[in-house]
């Protein structure tokens, strides 16, 4: 029979273990399932060396609703994949404004003024994020082998891109993979389009007061804009299985049609997502790559996305781990990975990246952002109604009706489109 002393003691003796096993956590972050996860929790493994704290990140599918619908929440630092969502929980008095951890001075001194007006609520005046990644939308991606058989042209204009296409489209010889079919969703790869083509013809100005709804769609150069859009869909011979097809195959498509021999197309107009979906056989630089969709208004200008760092808890420890992460050294283990998708929002970061295809895109976020010529994605920016469900149809019906009808109905669709606003 076991005595009671020898119980007694194997009840202090387990306790004891389990409380210096135990490591609790003093700052808690939380936010979406990232492809780069690993990386981005061993740079928190490096800022708990360094402070002294122990951090955790938590994944959720859509941590703003989780805000939301969760107030009692241990969570410290929220991760927000937009813009919109931060001042969406900022006006819910859910997140608070980061001035008190980190200084006007300091984000004047790392963000483009850009990046800190769409963080701050026009109800309140105050900016509840700081941007933390970024990824370019404006490129135009293409095969290595079949660009070099067309000779390389460079293109200065999306007038060059049209000549271009002009002159050597034939049949059987399209040059552009252009499928959008994305679901419910079908639509939000052309507003894409539509942004590079607003920006890069009548600049930032005109960007920003679209993006605002400050001018409507059937703007004469919002309407111009869209009608670009059809300059290229609608070439004779210019896309793979016509502008019939755009709109009904997925996008998912384009890459593997872009890197195959049967197919001739070899261009592809998309974001940072596309490189998700290449062959997986196949190598950046070798097989396929990218240029910026060019600009005649700002040479540097490009759209993109990204996201946020939000504060729920106004703490030390909560301060010390939030300035680490948006840091100008911050992510210097992450970018030496050979696989690393990470491109720093802080305008300041000068660490090396070891991707190659992520360093060029560093390169052109980082030249937008030092003459503040970055511009979020306008569509993520507008009142949802319009910018996830109105425009997506538009820009849809717009491609599918073809050119005569399209340019025929261009005033009854940017006006059906504008009962929205």
């Amino acid at each position: 029979m076991v005595s009671k002393n020898f119980i007694i003691l194997f009840i202090v003796i387990t306790v004891s273990f389990s409380l210096y096993a135990y490591e609790p956590t003093d700052v808690v972050i939380a936010g979406p399932q990232m492809t780069d996860l690993e990386y981005f929790l061993d740079e928190l493994k490096i800022i708990e060396d360094i402070t002294g704290l122990k951090v955790q990140y938590k994944s959720f599918s859509d941590i703003e609703t989780y805000l939301i619908k969760n107030e009692n929440t241990d969570i410290d630092i929220a991760l927000i994949p937009n813009p919109q969502g931060v001042v969406n929980l900022g006006d819910r008095s859910i997140i608070k404004p980061i001035e008190e951890i980190v200084s006007p001075k300091k984000m004047n001194n790392f963000y483009s003024e850009h990046l800190q007006k769409i963080t701050t609520s026009e109800n309140s005046l105050e900016n509840y994020g700081a941007f933390f990644r970024l990824f370019p939308n404006s490129m135009i991606w293409y095969s290595v082998e079949k660009y070099n058989e067309i000779g390389s042209p460079q293109f200065n204009s999306y007038e060059d891109i049209l000549n271009f296409t002009v002159e050597h489209s034939r049949e059987n010889k399209n040059l552009w993979c252009l499928d959008i079919e994305s679901g419910a969703s079908t639509g939000w790869i052309a507003t894409n389009w539509l942004e590079d083509l607003i920006i890069s013809e009548y600049g930032l100005e005109t960007y920003d007061k679209w993006s605002n709804q400050n001018i409507l769609s059937s703007d004469g150069k919002i309407l111009n804009s869209l009608n670009n859009i059809g300059k290229l869909v609608f070439i004779e011979n210019a896309v793979y299985g016509t502008n019939k097809r755009i709109v009904r195959k997925e996008f998912r498509n384009n890459y593997k049609n872009l890197l195959s021999e049967e197919v001739d197309c070899v261009f592809s107009w998309g974001g940072h997502y596309a490189d998700f979906y290449m062959p997986k056989d196949k190598t950046f630089g070798q097989d396929y790559n990218f240029f910026k969709f060019p600009s005649t208004m700002s040479k540097t200008s490009i759209v993109g996305i990204g996201d946020i760092l939000t504060v729920l808890n106004y703490s030390s420890e909560t301060g010390k781990v939030f300035n680490k992460l948006i840091d100008e050294d911050f992510g210097k283990q992450w970018m030496n990975q050979e696989d690393a998708s990470y491109v720093p929002a802080n305008k300041l970061n000068k660490n090396s990246i070891t991707n190659p295809l992520t360093n060029k895109e560093a390169k052109l976020v980082m030249a937008s952002l030092s003459e503040n010529s970055f511009r979020y994605d306008a569509s993520e920016l507008m009142e949802r109604k319009i910018g996830a469900d109105a425009l997506w149809s538009a820009l849809k019906n717009y491609i599918d009706m073809g050119r005569e009808r399209a340019y025929r109905e261009i005033e009854d669709i940017t006006e059906e489109l504008d009962t929205n606003f």
